[in-house]
């Protein structure tokens, strides 16, 4: 949800700040004394008609649901331990990708890595060229994983931990239609 509304919320604002601008010249324009400076006049147009109408409801709907849209997002944090009663205490879990991260990468053999989190799970993808999967992920799992419990959590994520190496791929049989 939140993808959409930062997908949504530029697009928005430029056409608001559009039709502001566009109806601030249009009144300096007939101030000026001047005809209707977009050929469109209003004069006509009464509060009841079919098309205000139409147009009203069309903005009402719109703003009905980014409304939706902005109060069902829910916000990215991961809680972590209170230490006292009445204090709320939550990260984000992009700091909690950095703190496993950075332990994963400081590991003997890893030459990458990149990890995501949330509140349920942290994944862990690893690239490295000396060490296959076998021998590397049963490691680096018990970094991660170590990693996630010394934080003051209440609740701990799910670790999981995937190797890319070439090693890996060597050993592998070919599928029919693959290229090394």
């Amino acid at each position: 949800m939140r993808v959409l509304l930062r997908v949504l919320s530029p697009p928005l604002g430029l056409a608001l700040a559009a039709a502001g601008l566009l109806l601030v010249a249009e009144v300096v324009w007939r101030w000026a004394g001047r005809g209707p400076l977009t050929g469109v006049s209003l004069a006509g147009w009464a509060w009841t008609d079919r098309p205000v109408a139409l147009v009203g409801a069309g903005v009402a709907a719109g703003g009905l649901v980014l409304l939706v849209l902005a109060l069902t997002a829910r916000s990215s944090e991961v809680p972590l331990d209170e230490p006292a009663a009445g204090v709320r205490v939550v990260t984000t879990p992009t700091s909690l990708a950095r703190v496993v991260g950075h332990r994963v990468r400081a590991e003997e053999g890893v030459s990458g890595a990149s990890v995501t989190a949330s509140r349920r799970r942290v994944r862990v993808r690893v690239t490295s060229r000396v060490h296959d999967e076998a021998s590397l992920r049963p490691r680096l799992l018990e970094v991660a994983r170590s990693a996630v419990e010394e934080l003051p959590m209440p609740v701990r994520p799910r670790v999981s931990v995937v190797v890319l190496s070439p090693k890996d791929r060597a050993a592998r049989p070919l599928v029919p239609g693959e290229v090394r």
